[in-house]
């Protein structure tokens, strides 16, 4: 048996686009964002969320070697949501989930079969990295002699880049597979760059930039919850879509209002925020539209989820695997409208 690298040629690592310039580790920013960004946006930027390893193989059996530095414990997320590593097998279309592993004891390093005994065919394997945990190194064993190819193409060649908030981090699915963006990347065969900040998505320029450096086929903004008021969303919104905006002119950006949330029932001021942060997002985008800006899509939230679809919330704020399902299945013939 050999191990192999999950950096290393030809499985692929999609996901992550500064990962040749950090050495190989497995970071949602450069590692020169240390000294731009805040301590808890570098903190949450070691959790590879969205990442993923690809490749085909004829292999027999797989097993990983995966190592963590932190021992992660979530009130509201399994194990295997906040630092599980989700096997998918097939290609675009009919992907389909197998198996998932996540560490089980105290240990920084552990290993697990995912499978064994299975006919020599050519299959296309996916690996979704931690939602949110870090990853220090990934090794992949597979049988004896067993081939490996670069796996097939995405749809584009370019990358869907979401920004936002711990919603689109991945937080509160029950694996890293069952988040609405990377199910969006499977419906849509297209790679999705994870930039949800738990938190933490507070229309930050220092973010902006780094996320204008990009050669995106698209951005989604969905950030707004995380900033406290509506005035608050108002000072940054616009101008954070600026910042794209100049760096790429022609490239489509989706706006996302906030989610319609169960609190609203018993607590009239968690609906006036969302009222008056989607206010915020359509005056930002009304503004961009009469400025020329024919690039623009707008998506009200609470059609993305409503509070009254029952099983579509954890604890109240984040959804379930269903949410997100939902979620994903209602912005589909949106994102492929803008992108093909």
């Amino acid at each position: 048996m050999t191990w192999i690298a999950a950096s290393e040629p030809p499985l692929q690592v999609a996901g992550l686009p500064w990962m040749a310039e950090n050495g190989g580790r497995f970071l949602r920013l450069p590692e020169r964002a240390r000294a731009q960004v805040r301590p808890e946006i570098w903190w949450l930027a070691r959790m590879p969320s969205g990442g993923q390893v690809r490749f085909r193989s004829d292999t027999t059996s797989m097993r990983l070697r995966v190592s963590h530095t932190e021992h992660v414990h979530m009130w509201n997320m399994p194990r295997t949501g906040h630092s599980g590593i989700d096997l998918y097998v097939g290609g675009p279309g009919v992907q389909r989930y197998w198996t998932s592993t996540t560490p089980l004891g105290e240990s920084p390093t552990y290993e697990s079969q995912l499978f064994a005994g299975l006919a020599p065919e050519m299959r296309e394997f996916t690996l979704y990295l931690p939602t949110y945990n870090d990853l220090t190194a990934l090794q992949i064993e597979l049988s004896p002699g067993a081939r490996v190819e670069p796996p097939s193409p995405f749809a584009l060649d370019r990358p869907v880049v979401f920004y936002g908030s711990s919603i689109t981090q991945g937080g509160c699915a029950s694996r890293p597979g069952n988040g609405y963006v990377n199910t969006l990347g499977r419906l849509l065969n297209v790679e999705v760059v994870n930039q949800g900040y738990s938190g933490n998505g507070l229309g930050e320029p220092e973010v902006a930039a780094l996320l204008a450096e990009l050669d995106p086929a698209c951005y989604v903004l969905d950030f707004h919850c995380n900033v406290e008021t509506a005035e608050g969303l108002e000072q940054v919104y616009y101008p954070f879509y600026r910042i794209l905006r100049e760096a790429h002119p022609t490239v489509p950006i989706v706006m996302v209002s906030m989610l319609e949330l169960p609190q609203e029932f018993y607590r009239p001021e968690v609906r006036e925020k969302r009222l008056g942060q989607t206010r915020v997002i359509r005056e930002a985008y009304g503004r961009a539209i009469r400025e020329g800006d024919d690039q623009l899509t707008f998506v009200d939230g609470s059609w993305l989820l409503d509070a009254e679809t029952e099983g579509a919330y954890v604890d109240g704020v984040h959804p379930t695997d269903l949410g997100f399902a939902r979620m994903a299945r209602r912005l589909k013939p949106i994102l492929r409208s803008v992108l093909f």
